[in-house]
């Protein structure tokens, strides 16, 4: 390892715990992602874009700042973190089931 003047090195995390993090983040963040359609979408129906916009765009733009801010700490946070937000989303649908359009 080189040491340069001005250089903060620092250790990074173990695997397990880059893994616990992202999964743990990627379930709360999948959970908030996929349970706020429960907001978002009445919204569109009534007419209110801006509003359905306003929260389609948070729900998206905070997801993807989780995600990048695991990628920072490591593949295996991301790639966790990724399988949380998946794992939310498959509780979330079949909590919620079938939206009752076409097949």
């Amino acid at each position: 390892m080189i040491s340069t003047p001005g250089t903060l090195i620092v250790a990074q995390p173990s695997f397990a715990m880059q893994f616990a993090v992202g999964l743990a983040a990627g379930l709360v963040a999948g959970a908030w992602h996929f349970l706020s359609l429960k907001w978002n979408w009445p919204l569109f129906c009534a007419g209110k874009i801006a509003a359905a916009l306003g929260l389609q765009s948070a729900r998206l733009a905070l997801t993807c700042a989780l995600l990048l801010l695991l990628a920072r700490i490591g593949a295996p946070a991301l790639l966790a973190g990724m399988a949380g937000v998946l794992i939310a989303r498959r509780i979330a649908v079949q909590h919620y089931g079938d939206c009752g359009g076409p097949a």
